[in-house]
């Protein structure tokens, strides 16, 4: 198979195969799949799929969706891995944005990994000021520092997010990833019937933009319809149940836990948040900390308070720490949604986080 990878990319210029085979049983179906350097022949990703085979044409829909999202993933860090092999002399603003998408995805939106990426898109924004891709994926930068918590100045940073996100927008208006982004800067804003429509317009025009997906998963947390945003997140970690995103969606069933007082899920959701992606962002540990306390365990609570002032030393310390850094959410959410803030706080309190 591989042979006969290497000699299509050969005859006819192919740089990409994805190969595999179905297994289909009474009750299941499965679809082994791998990537393949077509000039090489080497294996660069593979994975397994599961799916039930209820309905047929339903089951083919969600192999398709799953496997084009495993492909959104992998084909920008194939060939961000190729350009660093053989870079070329004067890379383009299209390859810089390509490998800025690689780094900010595998490194989780935030972190050292994620910043170089963003070096990469400020890079190709330096060749190409158009580039929709590279305006797409540095607003990310500016929107998850104000969505963290972690922004030295949020006035500042969403408006930075939102001027870059709609000039893609505008450039591309057939960019799936652009319309996400814009949309999660409207939530932000707390314009939240016009980030539903962008979400939607995005998974329109490509429905594997699972971020899409996360973001209608924010917009009704904040709108208080914490089960609806729980459909959302568990149609996202389906078709992608091994996302370099995960962890942000675990993050978010957490606080849809939180809403509806379940604390014993909101706690195991938290745990596989931070347990996906340890030390980048302190939601997860927010999630944890005050679901332990408010959940009856307080030496748990005592702990986790504990274990995230030193693994995430930038995040918030206090609680009015805490209240900016949840004041754009507080401001575009619902009274449902900020009584679940408040109940954080109180569990925060009791965990032993100081006011000041």
């Amino acid at each position: 198979m591989r042979g006969g990878a290497k000699a299509i990319g050969k005859d006819l210029g192919v740089r990409y195969v994805l190969e595999g085979s179905v297994q289909p049983s009474s009750a299941a179906v499965r679809v082994n799949a791998r990537l393949i350097d077509a000039e090489s022949g080497a294996e660069l990703w593979a994975e397994q799929f599961d799916t039930p085979r209820v309905d047929l044409l339903q089951t083919q829909d969600e192999i398709v969706t799953r496997l084009a999202r495993a492909m959104d993933v992998q084909l920008p860090e194939a060939e961000a891995a190729r350009l660093k092999r053989t870079p070329a002399a004067n890379p383009d603003a299209e390859d810089l944005a390509l490998q800025c998408q690689a780094g900010v995805q595998t490194g989780g939106w935030a972190g050292k990994e994620a910043d170089a990426g963003y070096r990469l898109c400020e890079r190709a924004l330096a060749a190409d000021p158009n580039n929709a891709r590279a305006l797409t994926w540095l607003s990310a930068k500016f929107l998850f520092s104000v969505l963290w918590g972690l922004s030295a100045d949020t006035k500042a940073d969403l408006a930075r997010a939102d001027d870059l996100s709609s000039r893609a927008v505008v450039l591309d208006p057939n960019y799936g990833g652009a319309h996400s982004l814009k949309a999660a800067v409207l939530s932000v804003q707390g314009r939240l019937g016009e980030s539903i429509a962008e979400s939607e317009r995005a998974l329109a025009l490509d429905p594997v933009t699972v971020i899409a997906v996360i973001f209608l998963a924010q917009d009704y947390l904040l709108l208080g319809q914490f089960e609806k945003s729980l459909d959302f997140l568990d149609k996202a970690i389906r078709l992608s149940p091994h996302d370099p995103d995960v962890y942000v969606w675990h993050q978010l069933k957490a606080a849809d836990y939180f809403g509806l007082e379940q604390y014993d899920q909101a706690i195991e959701s938290a745990r596989r948040a931070i347990a996906s992606n340890p030390g980048i962002s302190p939601w997860p540990h927010f999630h944890l900390i005050a679901a332990l306390a408010m959940g009856g365990h307080a030496a748990e609570a005592r702990e986790a308070l504990q274990s995230y002032l030193a693994s995430v030393p930038t995040g918030p310390k206090t609680i009015a720490a805490w209240k900016a850094a949840a004041a754009p959410l507080a401001a575009a959410g619902t009274p449902r949604y900020v009584e679940t803030l408040d109940r954080h706080y109180e569990g925060l309190r009791k965990a032993g986080m100081p006011e000041e």
